[in-house]
Parts: C-alpha cells; sequence; structure tokens
C-alpha cells in the first residue's frame, strides 16, 4: 500500500467514526456538506483525498473540529 493511502485510509475510518458516533447516514452528510454520497463513500473509504475546505465543512457537521478528524494520522 502507497504511504498517501495509509494516511487516507485513516482520515476515512476518522470521518466513519464521527458520522456513526452521531447516527448520520452517508446521504445525510453528504447532503448537508454539498457533495456527492458516492464521493463521501470514496472519502471513507480511503479512496480519495478531500481538500482542506472540505474537511472544514464535514469537521462542522460533524461537530467536531479538523483536528479531531486528523490527529490519529
Amino acid at each position: 500500500m502507497v504511504r498517501g493511502n495509509f494516511y487516507y485510509k485513516r482520515l476515512g475510518e476518522s470521518i466513519l467514526f464521527y458520522r456513526k458516533k452521531l447516527r448520520l447516514s452517508q446521504q445525510q452528510v453528504a447532503t448537508l456538506s454539498d457533495v456527492d454520497r458516492s464521493y463521501l463513500a470514496e472519502i471513507e473509504e480511503g479512496k480519495a483525498n478531500p481538500s482542506v475546505k472540505f474537511l472544514h465543512r464535514i469537521a462542522k457537521i460533524l461537530k467536531v473540529k479538523v483536528g479531531d478528524l486528523i490527529k490519529d494520522l
């Protein structure tokens, strides 16, 4: 596995953790963050590299800080 993919996977797991903690579906979070659900799924699977702007949006929706999403990277 390419090193970058490892970080993307860990980030995706973090987003998934906080999303499930709030009991939100991918569709709900995608709608609130104004992205396609399939893009959010790719991020959660570690197959996409979200922008910093997106991370700020998703953190706000998940009621966490961006640092919480990336702290275990």
